[in-house]
Order: C-alpha cells, then sequence, then structure tokens
C-alpha cells in the first residue's frame, strides 16, 4: 500500500469541507470522513492507498486512519496506532526545532537563511546557498522558507528525472543530505522569495542545515549523521542514524512501506533509508 495523500484536485475539493463544516462537527469526525472519502476516491480510480492522519494544537490532539494494508500476506485495515515510514512526516520536528531557535533568540524569521547555513555551507562542504542557487534564493527568509515560500527549487521537481528514479529504485542505499542539495541546485528557482508558495523538500533540508549548524557548530554533517547530535530530542534520536534502515524508527514500523512515483513500469519500490527526510 502506498502511504501518500495524492495531490490532486479532487482531494483539494475534500478537504475543502473541512472549514465550512467545523463550525456544526469536531474536527476528529471532519477528518475522518475526509480520510474516508480520500480513500475511497483512490480506490474508484484503481489506487490502493492508506492514510494516518495526525492533529496536535494547544487544546486538541487526535488521529484518524483510513484504508488498508497488506501486513505479512494477511489484508487488514490500518489503525491509529499504526507506525508508518515517516519520509516527510519528519518536517514538522524540523519546523519545530527552527521555532525553538527563534523562541531562544538566536534567530529570528526575517533573517535571511543564507546568514545562518553558509558558515555552516562552507565549513563543511565548501560552498554558499548564493553559489547553490543564486543570489535570489540567498534573500530568502528563514520564514519564507519554512512556509515553502521561499523560492528553492525541489530534487524531485520534474516527473521522470533521473536523480529521482535512482533514489527510489535504491530505497535502502544511504544518501548524503549534500546529494538532494546539489542536484537541486541544478534546477531554476520556482519564483524570488515571497513570490509563490511552492512544496520543497530541498527548502526544509536547508533548515535541517541551520538547526545543525546552531545545535552542532562546531562539527560537519557526517559527524552530526555519524555521532551523536543535538536533534530537537537527543535521548530519542541520538544520530540521524535513528532514520536509517536499521535505526529504532524503522524497527518499530508496522506498516509496509512502498513508494510509486514516476517509475512507469517498474512499479513500486521499497522505500525503507531515509536517513536524510528529517532534512
Amino acid at each position: 500500500s502506498v502511504v501518500i495523500i495524492p495531490r490532486v484536485s479532487p482531494v483539494m475539493k475534500v478537504l475543502s469541507t473541512v472549514a465550512i463544516a467545523a463550525s456544526a462537527r469536531s474536527l476528529h469526525s471532519i477528518y475522518q470522513q475526509v480520510v474516508n472519502e480520500v480513500v475511497a476516491w483512490a480506490k474508484s480510480n484503481g489506487d490502493d492507498i492508506a492514510i494516518q492522519l495526525g492533529w496536535i494544537s494547544k487544546d486538541l490532539a487526535f488521529t484518524v486512519a483510513s484504508g488498508e494494508v497488506t501486513d505479512r500476506l494477511v489484508r487488514r485495515a490500518v489503525t491509529t496506532h499504526d507506525t508508518w515510514l515517516y519520509g516527510s512526516g519528519t518536517k514538522p520536528v524540523t519546523a519545530v526545532a527552527v521555532m525553538r531557535l527563534v523562541d531562544a533568540g538566536v534567530l529570528t524569521l526575517n533573517d535571511t537563511l543564507a546568514e545562518h547555513v553558509d558558515p555552516f555551507l562552507r565549513r563543511d562542504n565548501g560552498t554558499t546557498v548564493a553559489e547553490l542557487f543564486g543570489d535570489s534564493v540567498a534573500q530568502a527568509t528563514v520564514g519564507q522558507v519554512v512556509r515553502m515560500a521561499g523560492g528553492v527549487p525541489d530534487f524531485e521537481d520534474s516527473a521522470g528525472d533521473p536523480f529521482d528514479r535512482e533514489v527510489l529504485q535504491d530505497g535502502y542505499k544511504e544518501w548524503p543530505v549534500y546529494s538532494f542539495i546539489r542536484y537541486s541546485a541544478q534546477q531554476k528557482p520556482y519564483c524570488d522569495p515571497g513570490q509563490c508558495t511552492a512544496y520543497s523538500s530541498t527548502g526544509y533540508e536547508l533548515l535541517g542545515l541551520l538547526v545543525a549548524a546552531h545545535q552542532h557548530a562546531t562539527g560537519t554533517y557526517t559527524d552530526l549523521n555519524l555521532t551523536a547530535a543535538a536533534l530537537p530530542d537527543p535521548a530519542r534520536m541520538p544520530s540521524l542514524r535513528f532514520l536509517g534502515e536499521h535505526g529504532a524508527l524503522a524497527q518499530a514500523l508496522t506498516t509496509p512501506g512502498t513508494a510509486v512515483h514516476h517509475l512507469g513500469n517498474s512499479g513500486r519500490v521499497v522505500v525503507r533509508n531515509q536517513t536524510a527526510s528529517v532534512l
């Protein structure tokens, strides 16, 4: 089963009903209906998907789930207690880590990303944001990048591009974060900062380097990856290895993880090693 929410207009129509209905029903029941309808819509189009969605706010926390997976050759419904492949689900962790730095007065959301990331990039990889992405992206603020409004190009921007294909076809390989960043730097920025909103995993990888620069200031990304690291919860996340194939989180998975993404006739592939996804 594919653990995704399709980025398609029928899904957005379903999601748009949430705000309208919120005054009459609980958010919990609304989102349960939403995920049920998304799964049903996907199934009617020949796609087999399962979804788990969590909501956390100051006053409310809940999880909803819908769909089925084949687990050890047995078909079963997913539950709110399943542990899933995390992928981009780590972006909120990165965003919270950035906001903790803001709360601590280390930086502001109006600072440019480059002023915080460049020293780390120079020391660890001999480059800068401007050298990689151009002067426009170098002027993007931390807040714009957090909100996906920095114009940072993504590594999976075009269908069937060779790098994305290679990553998905070798899902057990450990991919250094700089391989994603350098490939993305070959692409054209989506827009000038603040002029558009465009999903970018690369932007969050750069935010991850910002966190690394302040929490592991004397080391390198390799040090951060291989040794103890000051991630948001060091006790639970001792290093980025916790995301790898043999990491604690991967070993705790209760649902099978596959991806269908621009692979043509090659079908679904296992994506298990996600050491770069925290960024």
